[in-house]
């Protein structure tokens, strides 16, 4: 009878434990905002369990319209302040700057720099204009995507 207990025991604990590593987010500051776009910052061993939970919280956030909670307006000339937007999440506070996004935007397409960036981009979240979203580990821009790219949504 302890053994059965036991058991159910330690599946209980095993089961909250995972079930807390899913639903586990990061904490992020913003560092940057260029135009529709916002570069955070997560800490350097954020997991991509946490990272995944943190673009889905995103998501989630702006179906609940609780995105002004999270991060600040996007697009301040609109009456929806948050109708487009990117968010580049990193976890190396060298490549979450301002001047790191400029050079990757003044670089072409498929330059050796804008893939070196898109590397660097832990996660992301994009909500389009026409309604669509765009969710994963790393980026894609439809052109180039990071080496570690994983789609999410």
């Amino acid at each position: 009878m302890k053994v059965k207990r036991l058991c159910a025991a330690s599946l209980s604990v095993a089961f909250v434990l995972s079930v807390a590593a899913v639903f586990a987010q990061p904490a992020f500051k913003v560092v940057w905002k260029q135009g529709i776009i916002l570069g955070l910052l997560v800490p350097p061993n954020t997991t991509k369990a946490e990272l995944t939970s943190l673009v889905q919280k995103f998501r989630k956030a702006r179906q609940d319209r609780t995105l002004p909670s999270m991060i600040p307006p996007v697009n301040t000339g609109l009456v929806d302040k948050y109708a487009n937007f990117i968010v580049f999440i990193f976890s190396d506070p060298q490549w979450a700057t301002p001047e790191k996004y400029k050079s990757y935007e003044a670089a072409g397409m498929k330059s050796k720099t804008a893939q070196t960036y898109l590397d660097h981009i832990a996660a992301s979240y994009w909500y389009d204009l026409d309604g669509k979203e765009y969710g994963g580990l790393g980026h894609s821009d439809g052109v180039i995507k990071s080496k570690h790219y994983k789609k999410l949504f």
